[in-house]
């Protein structure tokens, strides 16, 4: 077993870190320090732990690695590991299984044909959402609808990644300025869909697009995707009133609301 200490920045409590050789031979724990998630989440922790009244307090004294998952680019994707904590004053170990994947984008693109048409809530209005139509092999799924979304890079740039992976997906080039912010900034950026065990916080952006009849006959059906990384996308049309008989996607079903909320607030 390969380990190091590490001291969180605020609280200076010390943390073991530690992870088997079959691993660290082909990704060092320099490395795995690195991982934006992982120093998110110690970050997090560290924040955490200071601010914690007595009651509350929970401490963390190890951090044992149990797999790596690469990209293609040799860059870590995703990680999972356990982690020893104890609530202090109950004097109990909680559970401790985390899978870290960082952020994610998720965006309602909203298609309509008429310019300057009125907004409505999402169970009356009968303009065109695009989906991504795509095997899922977590669920497994072989056909899943969704909105478009993707994973934060590094930087966790939220606006750029959205437009970035609007255009991979969908082939629609969107300006960051174009988007809409639907998550709510009190708090975490982001929501947790997984929290029982996933690290991941999604951000939520919509986009209105004024489009063609030619244009919405291009885009049912359009394969799409990155191929090469085993994307293997189909684009698909339902109209906003139906999205939500239309797809097993949380996060579609959030968007919808947080776009209702959106509208709401803008007729005030």
């Amino acid at each position: 077993m390969d380990a190091t200490t590490l001291t969180l920045r605020l609280c200076k409590a010390q943390i073991r870190l530690e992870c088997p050789l079959s691993l660290t031979r082909t990704t060092p724990l320099e490395t795995i320090q690195k991982f934006p998630p992982l120093v998110q989440w110690l970050d997090t922790l560290d924040t955490q732990t200071l601010n914690a009244n007595t009651k509350d307090k929970i401490v963390v004294d190890k951090i044992t690695i149990q797999s790596i998952d690469e990209f293609g680019s040799g860059k870590i994707g995703f990680l999972k590991f356990k982690v020893s904590a104890t609530h202090t004053q109950e004097n109990k170990q909680l559970p401790g299984t985390v899978f870290l994947r960082g952020g994610s984008v998720a965006m309602l693109i909203i298609l309509r044909t008429s310019v300057g048409e009125q907004r409505k809530l999402s169970f009356q209005d009968d303009s065109f959402v695009l989906l991504t139509e795509q095997p899922r092999m977590a669920a497994p799924m072989f056909n899943m609808v969704e909105i478009p979304a993707g994973m934060l890079d590094g930087k966790g740039e939220f606006a750029g990644t959205a437009a970035r992976e609007i255009h991979e997906e969908t082939g629609l080039v969107i300006d960051s300025s174009e988007l809409i912010e639907l998550t709510p900034l009190d708090g975490p950026q982001g929501l947790f869909p997984s929290v029982g065990a996933c690290d991941e916080r999604v951000h939520f952006f919509a986009c209105e697009k004024t489009v063609t009849d030619e244009q919405l006959d291009q885009l049912r059906g359009k394969l799409s995707g990155l191929r090469d990384d085993g994307e293997l996308i189909t684009l698909r049309l339902v109209r906003m009133c139906d999205l939500w008989q239309q797809t097993h996607d949380m996060k579609a079903t959030t968007a919808m609301y947080l776009w209702d909320r959106w509208v709401h607030k803008q007729c005030q």
